[in-house]
């Protein structure tokens, strides 16, 4: 092998380690985004869950309230004869 080959060699090894380099930062960078968009996902399926949860609890405190106002009304006499 001569010395130009050798050189010629070196710099092609050179280039390949360069590609490698860039294709890997590449692909620690997508991971990183990849990481980043499932935890922004993780985030908002546990804001949707606190807020579904939330206005549950407010429909039911409100069905509950309206259920004891028919209850009570339910309860009173309709006609004054049927009172006792």
């Amino acid at each position: 092998m001569t010395d130009k080959e050798a050189i010629q060699l070196h710099k092609l090894i050179e280039e390949l380690r360069a590609k490698l380099k860039k294709s890997l930062q590449e692909t620690l960078q997508l991971r990183k985004d990849l990481d980043l968009g499932r935890e922004e996902l993780q985030l908002s399926e546990l804001k949707y869950n606190k807020l579904k949860d939330a206005i549950t609890l407010e429909i039911d405190d409100k069905l509950n309230k309206a259920r004891a106002a028919v209850e009570i009304a339910a309860d009173e006499p309709v006609y004054k004869k049927d009172q006792k």
